[in-house]
């Protein structure tokens, strides 16, 4: 595209070539969406979720049920959305139990998954 965008500044680079992206403390679990991919969890250890955003048939979906029935469990995930009207889809949310995050866990980080714990 003739002209594009103009240049960008070193600072804005290096933001956005960092492979690593601090999650602050939220006050909601919505905000906790705009910190996810495809191949990005977020795992809160007090409240016992995982959070990520993706197909029910993707990766993370594939392995999260590949260990809950590995362990004979059921998991249900749940849709997160980002209006009070349910209109706009989120994050989608598992509730853990802590004999089940660990296995869990280490499965994302084999399968190359970033995990975020807090």
């Amino acid at each position: 595209m003739p002209g594009g965008i103009g240049p960008i500044s070193e600072a804005t680079l290096a933001a956005c070539c960092g492979r690593e992206r601090v999650i602050a403390p939220v006050s909601n679990p919505t905000e906790i969406f705009f910190n996810l991919s495809s191949r990005r969890v977020f795992y809160d250890q007090a409240a016992q979720y995982l959070y990520f955003v993706e197909s029910r048939d993707g990766l993370v979906a594939r392995i999260l049920k590949a260990v809950a029935s590995g362990q004979g469990r059921v998991v249900d995930v749940e849709q997160i959305y980002l209006d009070s009207h349910g209109c706009f889809s989120g994050a989608r949310r598992v509730a853990l139990a802590p004999d089940i995050s660990a296995p869990l866990l280490t499965a994302f980080r084999l399968a190359g998954v970033h995990t975020v714990v807090r």
